[in-house]
């Protein structure tokens, strides 16, 4: 089945277009190549997932650098400037990532076109999975998280920002991790600490956190890095209420802040 090309922004928008500099600011300088370098230093054939990978930027970046490695990217849809491996070389040309002749000698990366709440990859597939911005925007951020463990090869290491606030926001939104809540006993209980309990049971999860200026607003991201460590499932142990959760693009239609109200608000019991 052929995904419908929808409308959307154009070429350059800055949610869809970050670069590889904009990710490792975000966890470290040259995070990326250096955990693929290590990877490559192991065995030889190693596979890499992008979450989100928007207008494909960072994957034709990672190409230039890393000629022969697997590449994969998802995004829900198709748009305009995105409409999966043939638009690749449009990007490549527009950032300045490979002339026309340089095109012609390279292998594209894969784009798919799906709810990246659950991977279409087998278990153990996965060196390296990243997602830049887009992990907010999931329904169900638990079956993601899981589904990121399962793909992974024992060994392998996932970097995932899965949220962000900045200024202002509603009341019902003031969370460390506003659009991924959880409550236990009708009590906030914060990401952090299950991350912190998933760990202490013995799967390699961490917390971790970062402010970045993006369009003068400085904003606070939250961060999931993983090291598979264990051949067990992960299983967060959280029921979605679905009552209470919904997309919160829906309040821009009447307060038109984009600003604030954006991504699913997804809450969880436990």
């Amino acid at each position: 089945m052929t995904s419908k090309i929808v409308a959307g922004p154009k070429r350059g928008h800055f949610s869809r277009s970050r670069s590889l500099v904009d990710f490792n600011k975000k966890f470290g300088k040259y995070i990326v190549q250096k955990t693929i370098q290590k990877a490559l230093s192991q065995q030889k054939n190693v596979r890499v997932l992008e979450i989100g990978c928007g207008e494909g930027r960072v994957l034709m970046e990672l190409r230039k650098l890393f000629p022969d490695i697997e590449l994969h990217g998802i995004n829900r849809k198709p748009w305009a400037a995105m409409q999966g491996q043939r638009s690749l070389p449009k990007t490549a040309r527009h950032y300045g990532i490979f002339t026309p002749s340089e095109l012609k000698k390279i292998s594209l990366p894969q784009i798919h076109f799906y709810d990246a709440q659950e991977l279409k990859f087998p278990k153990n597939y996965f060196d390296l999975v990243i997602s830049q911005v887009s992990i907010q925007y999931v329904a169900r951020k638990d079956l993601l998280l899981q589904e990121v463990w399962r793909t992974l090869k024992l060994g392998g290491k996932a970097l995932l920002n899965i949220d962000a606030r900045a200024g202002e926001i509603p009341d019902f939104l003031d969370f460390a991790t506003p659009r991924f809540i959880i409550y236990k006993k009708s009590k906030i209980y914060p990401v952090k600490k299950l991350i912190q309990k998933l760990r202490k049971d013995g799967f390699d999860l961490r917390y971790a956190s970062s402010t970045e200026k993006e369009e003068e607003k400085v904003k606070q991201r939250v961060h999931v890095l993983i090291t598979k460590n264990s051949a067990k499932p992960l299983k967060l142990g959280l029921h979605f209420d679905d009552l209470s959760s919904f997309n919160l693009n829906v309040l821009n239609e009447e307060k038109n802040n984009w600003s604030v109200f954006w991504g699913y608000r997804s809450v969880y019991r436990c």
